[in-house]
């Protein structure tokens, strides 16, 4: 069985809409109008030049384990999601990224708890990792976990620079961090 490049893209796009319309539409049950719906707002929103406040005129460059990818910052339903035109979008709540899309990843990878037990699930597997609570050194939020440590550090107007946090499923280590 071949699939040629353009069935590619359109799984790839399929993945993306249902991945993102989890994140926008949490607690919903999801048709097909739905998740048409919340690829068009995303994809509006990621394609809108609209605004000229800093935090949307921000580019941030994003690696999930060796994959890269350049992201812009926008807020949805509580969380900042950096996302992109090619499908990677991470999810981030202001401490914890809570989920990874793309990025070469086997499907979309969910992430539950902050402090005490984090679950990180994907493609059906489920890992867990035990995390002692933030706290601050300097400019940098640190927070141990046993799978690896994760950080958060800010400049001197307290605005956050770089958010790196080790994930679970061995899909390695996030790192977001901004660019301009």
């Amino acid at each position: 069985m071949t699939i040629d490049f353009a069935e590619k893209a359109s799984l790839e796009r399929r993945g993306l809409v249902t991945s993102l319309s989890t994140l926008l539409l949490a607690g919903c049950s999801i048709s097909m109008p739905q998740a048409e719906s919340s690829y068009r707002f995303v994809k509006e929103l990621i394609s809108s030049d609209v605004g000229s406040s800093q935090e949307q005129q921000a580019i941030w460059l994003a690696s999930v384990g060796d994959r890269g990818a350049v992201l812009r910052p926008y807020l949805s339903g509580g969380l900042t999601v950096f996302a992109n035109t090619d499908g990677d979008a991470i999810a981030f709540d202001g401490w914890t990224i809570r989920s990874v899309v793309g990025f070469g990843l086997a499907g979309p990878l969910s992430i539950s708890g902050k402090d005490g037990n984090r679950t990180f699930s994907i493609g059906g597997e489920i890992s867990s990792t035990e995390c002692d609570p933030w706290y601050l050194r300097g400019l940098t939020w640190r927070q141990t976990c046993s799978n690896g440590s994760g950080e958060i550090l800010l400049n001197e107007e307290g605005n956050i620079q770089k958010i790196t946090m080790a994930i679970g499923n061995g899909s390695g280590i996030v790192t977001l961090r901004v660019a301009k």
